[in-house]
């Protein structure tokens, strides 16, 4: 087969979509040696992130702006097909949300992470959710499949768009093989030091803006710190997103500049020294496609707490301390139920590790590969029964 691929938020993207596109295509191509792919992207690759290396890929850059493709495509609607630049291809995977203008008999698949721009519209850009509210569902209705990463996101499909359950499969992410324990005692003092860390600690990743409820968290926080006997610290890691402001301000109000840290962006490697240094992971996000943070820190071997709303529940099971994102109180007894109980650390520690392992990107690529092979082969009922009878008597 010919696959053409949207590798843009692999190279573009540094969390979230570009994870799940370097993660899913790196592992593809490990297991598929005989496939022929063509990923394009618009924009240059970086020294940090750049096409994969593998015989049987090649990689095509479109020097034209995003804001410019998607003014031609979906505006003026101009006949500038994606396949001008990848070729002839049997199947075109648009890997984030998205399937451009194709000509020719291409059997089409697009992943749809979550509706969230739909669901919750007041925790993105306004331009970013005008933009998906136009181009989702249009290229969900065109699509051949549709790839949700969590049923979560296979109902909304169903509920927001009418979309026929047959034309969705549910292919989950995964965790990197190196999210593991770090036990190194040097790296372990290394990284406390560099981010002036004191134990005990809780520890939150993800992109300051309003989804990821990193005001929530600071507020419970503030909450805990009450208790006069509480030392911890709270670290947060991740870059400024949108409405970012509001999170930093906070803290300032509630005078805990000695009690938050805001780590900024961070190495993968460094990502996993804290992930194996907290006392507890928090992650109370309002709304998540799917939730990769929760299972890389279970690895890792922190307990966590994550919200009991969308997706999450289904990726933590009950290898997490599920709340109410909404309620800051049960966020805050929470924390202070998990920093004062070292049995239950110990018991979410071991469960998590655990469910981690249920979730692997070779897991992803090989039900993805399936999915190819049905499209090429003219399938058209994409029902949970018939994919997992292809997954289960693939080689």
């Amino acid at each position: 087969m010919r696959i053409a691929i949207d590798y843009t938020a692999g190279i573009r993207q540094r969390a979230g979509i570009g994870v799940y596109a370097r993660n899913l295509m790196n592992a593809m191509l490990a297991e598929d040696k005989k496939n022929d792919y063509t990923l394009i992207t618009s924009g240059r690759p970086t020294k940090e992130h750049s096409f994969p290396t593998a015989s049987n890929v090649r990689g095509r850059s479109l020097f034209i702006p995003d804001r410019y493709l998607n003014i031609l495509w979906y505006r003026w609607r101009v006949p500038f097909y994606a396949n001008f630049f990848t070729g002839s291809a049997d199947i075109y995977h648009g890997l984030d949300f998205v399937i451009p203008p194709l000509l020719g008999k291409a059997r089409k698949i697009v992943t749809v992470h979550d509706l969230a721009f739909l669901q919750y519209p007041e925790t993105a850009i306004p331009s970013l959710a005008a933009y998906l509210n136009k181009v989702v569902p249009e290229s969900v209705t065109k699509a051949d499949v549709v790839a949700a990463i969590s049923h979560t996101t296979k109902q909304a499909l169903i509920e927001h768009y009418q979309t026929p359950a047959e034309k969705i499969v549910v292919i989950p992410c995964g965790v990197a093989p190196y999210f593991k324990r770090v036990t190194d005692p040097i790296l372990l003092e290394a990284t406390r030091h560099k981010f002036g860390l004191k134990r005990p600690f809780v520890l939150s990743v993800g992109t300051l803006e309003p989804r990821k409820n990193h005001l929530g968290l600071i507020k419970a926080f503030y909450e805990v710190q009450q208790n006069k006997e509480n030392s911890a610290l709270l670290a947060i890691a991740g870059g400024t997103g949108w409405l970012y402001e509001e999170t930093l301000s906070t803290v300032k109000e509630l005078k805990l500049e000695d009690k938050v840290r805001f780590l900024g962006r961070v190495s993968n490697l460094e990502l996993i020294t804290l992930y194996s240094l907290a006392d507890i992971f928090a992650f109370p996000s309002f709304f998540e496609g799917f939730g990769i943070p929760p299972l890389e820190a279970m690895a890792c071997g922190a307990p966590v707490i994550t919200s009991n709303t969308s997706s999450l529940p289904e990726v933590t099971g009950d290898a997490a301390i599920q709340v109410d994102p909404q309620d800051i109180h049960a966020i805050a007894n929470a924390i202070s139920l998990l920093l004062g109980d070292e049995q239950l650390q110990e018991k979410l520690r071991q469960k998590g590790y655990l469910q981690a392992q249920k979730y692997t990107w070779p897991k992803a690529a090989h039900k993805m590969l399936s999915i190819y092979q049905k499209l090429h082969d003219g399938v058209t009922d994409f029902s949970e029964e018939a994919v997992m009878s292809s997954v289960s008597t693939a080689p």
